[in-house]
This record gives structure tokens, sequence and C-alpha cells, in this order.
């Protein structure tokens, strides 16, 4: 598809992407916002919900993060007594503390609330095929990078 010649960054595809994300983001805000926690640190909060133990090298790598950023994740989560961090020796594993687990149902909720508000913008089969599409060029990036 050629973009006219006044405004070639709608065919820019990182310019639309980071247009897309911020506007994801909102909706992400907007669904998470009666939670103690932001949509990033819910996501965190997810995965030691389903592996706790979790170390914060797991974490960086399935949630794509730098191992700083998952600090102060864990940090934060930590200071709101969401997670627990046990350590042994050099190593730490995160738990989800009891608090958390007790929120873990409003937490997934609220991605449930997520995924069906940009689902219902759209489309069901547009929300998939873009999410698989993005996920697959991420790959194909993050190969060209290593």
């Amino acid at each position: 598809m050629d973009a006219p010649r006044d405004n070639f960054l709608n065919a820019c595809l990182f310019f639309n992407c980071n247009i897309f994300s911020r506007l994801l983001q909102k909706l992400a805000e907007k669904e998470f916002k009666d939670l103690p926690m932001s949509w990033a640190h819910a996501t965190l909060l997810l995965h030691v919900y389903d592996s706790p133990g979790v170390t914060p090298k797991e974490l960086s790598l399935c949630l794509h993060l730098n191992p700083s950023t998952i600090t102060r994740f864990i940090d934060a989560l930590e200071k709101k007594h969401l997670v627990i961090r046990q350590t042994s020796g050099k190593s730490a594993f995160i738990h989800p503390s009891p608090r958390g687990l007790a929120i873990k149902g409003d937490v997934a909720q609220a991605y449930k609330n997520l995924v069906t508000s940009y689902t219902s913008i759209l489309g069901q089969e547009d929300a998939g095929n873009l999410s698989l599409l993005i996920s697959a060029a991420n790959e194909n990036v993050k190969k060209a990078l290593s």
C-alpha cells in the first residue's frame, strides 16, 4: 500500500506501532485503574502466579525486559506486599504473597477486560491476526539485532 506523498508516516511501521502501543496503554490504564499496581506490574505478577519461585532472570526473558527493569518491578510489588523475594546465595526466587494471591482474580479479570476491550474495537479475527503478526515480527527483529 502506497502512502500519500504528503504524509509518509501513514506507511511507517515504527511510527504507527508507537501510536498503537500508546493507545493500547490507555486502554490498559483504564482496565487496571482499580488495582494497586500498573498494568506492567500486573503482567509480571501474572507470571509469578503461574510460576511461583520464578527467578528475575526468567522473568526478564519471558517479559522481554531488562534485568534492571525487572528488579524495579519486583521492588515495587514487594513494597506493596504483593510478592515475596526469597534468596538463596546469589539467587532470588519470587513468590506471590498472601495479599498478592488475594487479588489474583482481580488481576486476571483486568487482563480479560483489556483483551475484550481491544477485541471489541478491532474485531476478534483482526486482533488475533495482528497479535500473531507482531509476535512473529518481534522474533525476526530480535534475531536481526543479535
